[in-house]
């Protein structure tokens, strides 16, 4: 049952007195302020938000984005796991990238099982990072076929922010994830860049 508020007749008077006396209030100390000063109150940020503050928030970005996708659309059992950033040979080969620079935090989406060529990838970074020249190293160094037995026919990434999230697997798969994920990114207010494709020979 929805809470309800109600005012009795002495508490609409009341509070008719007390908006006049505010309103009277404004109006005199209205010369006190400068038009600067009025036009820039309460302007957003045209930057939006630029990262996710915490594992805990990447967390809830995937399961928003895996949320809306279709069921046959994604493998069975998918985990997302936060990587040790000193353990660089893992960090490389689950996503290529072997300089650390400006990367904040790197959490892996799979499936448990290793015969499904599906990885999605998001990156926190630092503020002072460049999130365009990790993206590139990371589209370009990835290995599509780490399972040996299947490869990721596509793979796909942008920047949201100035973090980065990357999906790899079937075509249909990844355009689905990477819409998905721009939507959640949107619902944060994060600003995003134009997807990076490419489809990989199977």
């Amino acid at each position: 049952m929805r809470k309800k508020t109600v005012f009795g007749k002495i508490g609409v008077a009341t509070m008719a007195a007390i908006c006049s006396v505010c309103l009277l209030a404004g109006c005199a100390n209205s010369g006190d302020r400068n038009s600067d000063e009025v036009q820039t109150e309460n302007v957003a940020d045209p930057a939006g938000m630029v990262h996710l503050d915490s594992a805990e928030d990447v967390s809830a970005f995937f399961e928003e984005v895996y949320g809306g996708v279709a069921e046959d659309l994604l493998p069975w059992e998918v985990q997302t796991t936060e990587l040790d950033l000193n353990d660089t040979q893992t960090v490389q080969y689950h996503t290529g990238l072997t300089d650390m620079t400006g990367i904040a935090g790197i959490y892996l989406s799979e499936s448990m099982m290793s015969s499904v060529a599906y990885s999605a990838v998001y990156i926190r970074t630092a503020d002072e990072a460049d999130a365009e020249q990790i993206r590139q190293q990371l589209m370009d160094n990835i290995d599509p076929a780490k399972w040996i037995c299947v490869t990721a026919e596509k793979q796909s990434s942008v920047i949201v922010g100035k973090d980065i999230f990357f999906v790899m697997g079937a075509q249909d798969t990844v355009d689905e994830v990477m819409n998905k994920a721009v939507a959640a990114a949107k619902s944060r207010e994060m600003n995003t860049s134009e997807a990076s494709e490419k489809i990989n020979p199977i």
